[in-house]
């Protein structure tokens, strides 16, 4: 396993990986600062579908915290009943 250097807390990343049932992958990889920009004009949006089984409002409110207690590593994991898997990850 490569080992990570440590960055600081304006250089690091917030990651998304979502692993569809059907085999899509999709990896969202954006700066910290740029993300909390985003949520501020509730420009992420999409958790928001009807039948999610998460609260997106308080996944936004978890990710916002988790910046401002500079957590890093995997602060969600979230597994669907279909199959699809959402990783949140701070690095």
């Amino acid at each position: 396993m490569p080992k990570q250097l440590a960055r600081g807390f304006e250089e690091r990343l917030f990651r998304i990986r979502m692993l569809s049932h059907t085999g899509d992958k999709i990896h969202i990889k954006l700066p910290i600062s740029f993300v909390k920009k985003m949520v501020q004009n509730n420009a992420i949006n999409f958790f928001n579908t009807q039948d999610d089984i998460i609260d997106s409002e308080k996944l936004l409110n978890l990710i916002i915290h988790s910046f401002d207690y500079n957590l890093s590593g995997e602060i969600a994991h979230l597994e669907r009943k279909n199959g699809d898997i959402i990783k949140i990850i701070i690095d």
